[in-house]
């Protein structure tokens, strides 16, 4: 290779060189302009090149060597029974230190490598029932003894783990299955002939159980309620979505939503299981079967990359045979979006593509992939083959950029060789496509729906979210941020148009997503998503640019189009005259307001925050919460002085003063604080936003500690009126955002009703109260 990229430096890690080969070969190829090319063409021209092919497989290859092995005592790609033993040693020392969170997850990785017919399978899952058991999870520890046992749990402790089965039950209130999990368990001992000693030791422990059944009732845990019905039911014509929407067509704005009758908010528009779907890097596992998060991983039998929350998703996964050794080899995240189009591909395969109108009979590639491109279906009708939906997806190849449609069909050309030397999927796929086609023209094919379906991810794809919990340094506090769990493609929701101003929240059950409306929609209104960031969030130009970017088109909603961008408020400065904002750019050295025009000293506002950042920064370090709440205090006065009131620093600010009130005890302050912080989310964000709805619980619980640790207080039936208020309506607001099967909705239903149960001893009688007059305003 010739000129500048060339000299380009190589890095040695093999993952990290993928995008510098990405950008060589596509230096080489771009003098032709491709986009114009068919998929079908394209994919033949870098299938037959040699060249890039020897260097593709070259990579495959290192990848593989370097990865799909055993990387350290510690760690490994497949399974190993020496690792496996080392993390459940390192569980039992933590687990005899009653540090249960932290054996747990040593012996979460004493399950993942082990080999799945060994001895230590069974044995590491029998030891992480045990931390389970201390940690009262008591479904996920019944899941793992049944496994242990099904796996050949020794003979000889087998009657330790089935009274742990008892126990689970009977803490599940399932009395008969706890009894009949007792008589197992005393059944087996008999069997066994134990010692004096251990006979005894055994009796005792029966006996506890015997003695926690007694006076119990039958009344097993309930699983989670039913998800939300599409408003109106399903439409026939439009798949997953609400007979309150249609899907229209026009030459300006293409194909799009609109509403067929009046809706309200948080109606059901949507209800949708992707056409695929992949897992992303999360804080907590993510089912690969599913997409179930948190939960009790289940490990591949062969690698140790992949897992399910159960054995059952494991089985339904059927596309991880061809993708498990790509695990091995650390492919996926080394590619992004393009493990979504691999799976897309598998998806097809798996279900099968389905065959066209009776008088096409294609025998090459490109005839099989034109018959799909012009078949007349009625792609949204619930009749029709999922494959022609996602088919129909547009993939904007007309509008790219030549260098990023080469890398996209290199990305293809690496998929395709991978599948054709470290898999038997090209063995495979001719028994799922209706015609006879040759190897070679299979193989074009599969690498042509490859390229297709990464253009159509790219402007189609979708970040399937959740809420991950976050522990604080201080050990006391915690807090819930959304993470991106999965990426996936749901062909019927992507029907909506975008605007930065959205019509609907999107929240998902495990990897479906279910839209709902975020406020009233008259009937013969456009629904719309939005593709990127909010008008709540990013300044009209930089929304404008990242939409450019991605998805090739030029905003021009109401929010884009509004000349005032409303988000600059919440950067500007505190005009010292008529205490209006003053909105300065980054490089501005002088500005004046924008309400009385006075000017605005810059330079000495920026030296304020300095020295407020400063007394942060101790507050930080400081020794205890007394002086932490003297600098944190000092330091929002100064913001305060030359911050507008909505600036997200000087809530910043105030919410970690707050939380330094909170943990001093001084609740009523901590309040404040956040009622004020509060006021100004509303503002910014709206009154049914997500983050409304965190602020919520942030004050809800800070309200319950005052009420626990105050209940000699005058106010305190006061408190309990508008503790309960809050957190009705944070239930109501999180549920809106996340859905009602979210677990932080289940905590805070349950801190309702405890509300509720004190309001209800409360024998004080009925007074004008704080409630009833907030110091702001919630619309629910």
């Amino acid at each position: 290779m010739s000129g500048t990229n060339s000299s380009m430096e190589i890095p040695k890690d093999v993952s990290k060189q993928w995008e510098i080969l990405l950008l060589l070969l596509s230096s080489e190829e771009k003098k032709i302009d491709r986009t114009c090319d068919c998929e079908v063409d394209t994919m033949n021209y870098f299938l037959k090149n040699e060249g890039v092919g020897k260097i593709l497989l070259h990579w495959l290859s290192q990848m593989r060597a370097t990865y799909a092995c055993k990387t350290s005592d510690s760690d490994t790609a497949l399974k190993c029974d020496s690792v496996s033993l080392l993390w459940r040693q390192r569980g039992n020392e933590k687990f005899r230190a009653s540090l249960l969170l932290d054996s747990y997850e040593c012996y979460n990785k004493s399950v993942l490598y082990a080999t799945q017919d060994g001895d230590m399978f069974p044995l590491a899952l029998a030891n992480r029932s045990a931390a389970l058991l201390r940690m009262k999870k008591f479904k996920e520890c019944l899941s793992d003894i049944s496994l242990a046992l099904s796996h050949g749990y020794p003979r000889e402790q087998r009657h330790k783990l089935l009274l742990r089965r008892a126990d689970c039950h009977a803490e599940l209130r399932a009395r008969t299955k706890a009894l009949a999990a007792l008589d197992e368990a005393r059944a087996h001992a008999a069997e066994l002939r134990l010692s004096p000693a251990s006979t005894a030791e055994f009796e005792r422990l029966v006996k506890i159980m015997e003695n926690k059944m007694a006076a119990q009732q039958e009344g097993e845990v309930k699983n989670e309620g039913p998800l939300p019905e599409l408003y109106m039911g399903e439409n026939p014509n439009f798949v997953s979505a609400s007979n309150a929407i249609e899907l229209r067509q026009n030459e300006t704005v293409g194909r799009h939503v609109v509403t067929t009758a009046p809706t309200r908010r948080g109606d059901a528009l949507f209800s949708e299981e992707p056409y695929a779907w992949v897992a992303l890097p999360s804080p907590e596992p993510v089912c690969e079967g599913c997409g179930g998060a948190g939960t009790n991983p289940v490990p591949c039998v062969t690698c140790s990359r992949s897992i399910y929350c159960s054995v059952e998703c494991r089985v339904s996964a059927t596309h991880h045979r061809w993708e498990c050794p790509g695990a091995a080899f650390n492919l996926y995240p080394t590619i992004g979006i393009a493990h979504l189009a691999l799976r897309v591909l598998l998806v097809g395969a798996e279900d099968g593509f389905p065959p066209l109108p009776p008088s096409e009979n294609p025998r090459t590639a490109m005839e099989l992939f034109q018959g799909y491109a012009h078949v007349q279906v009625p792609l949204y009708a619930r009749q029709t083959h999922p494959f022609h939906r996602m088919f129909g997806l547009l993939n904007n190849f007309d509008k790219m950029n030549n260098t990023d449609y080469i890398q996209y069909a290199l990305t293809a050309t690496m998929l395709t060789l991978y599948l054709e030397n470290h898999t038997k999927f090209f063995s495979y796929l001719p028994s799922r496509v209706p015609y006879p086609l040759s190897q070679g023209q299979l193989r074009l094919f599969a690498a042509a729906l490859l390229l297709r379906a990464t253009g159509q991810l790219v402007c189609n794809g979708h970040a399937t979210l959740g809420l991950a919990t976050v522990d604080h340094d201080d050990g006391r506090t915690v807090s819930e941020r959304e993470v991106r769990r999965a990426t996936a493609i749901y062909p019927s929701a992507a029907m909506m148009n975008h605007s930065c101003a959205p019509d609907v929240i999107n929240t998902f059950y495990r990897n479906r997503l279910i839209v709902v409306c975020a406020r009233e929609l008259p009937a013969n209104t456009e629904v719309f998503n939005c593709y990127g960031p909010a008008r709540s969030r990013e300044p009209a130009a930089h929304r404008r640019a990242s939409l450019r970017a991605q998805y090739m088109f030029t905003c021009n909603c109401d929010a884009c189009t509004d000349p005032q961008d409303g988000v600059l408020l919440f950067s500007a400065y505190l005009c010292q005259s008529c205490k209006g904002p003053v909105i300065c750019s980054g490089s501005a050295k002088r500005a004046q307001c924008q309400q009385c025009h006075a000017p605005f000293q810059l330079q000495g506002a920026l030296d304020t925050l300095e020295r407020a950042n400063e007394l942060l920064l101790q507050a930080e370090r400081a020794p205890s919460v007394e002086a932490r709440i003297e600098h944190a205090h000092a330091a929002y006065k100064l913001k305060q002085q030359v911050l507008h009131r909505h600036h997200t620093s000087l809530r910043a600010a105030a919410d970690r003063l707050a939380r330094h009130y909170a943990d001093a005890g001084e609740f009523t302050k901590s309040v404040e604080l956040i009622k004020q912080n509060i006021q100004s989310h509303e503002y910014q964000y709206g009154s049914f936003s997500v983050e409304v709805a965190h602020e919520l619980r942030k004050l809800s619980d800070v309200m319950l500690e005052r009420i626990f640790n105050s209940q000699q207080s005058p106010d305190y039936r006061d408190w309990l009126l508008e503790t309960h208020k809050i957190l009705t309506k944070a239930v109501q607001l999180t549920s809106l955002n996340y859905g009602s099967w979210e677990p932080l909705v289940a905590r805070l239903k349950g801190h309702e009703a405890v509300a509720a149960a004190l309001l209800a001893e409360s024998r004080a009688p009925p007074v004008q109260s704080v409630h009833q007059e907030l110091h702001y305003n919630l619309k629910i």
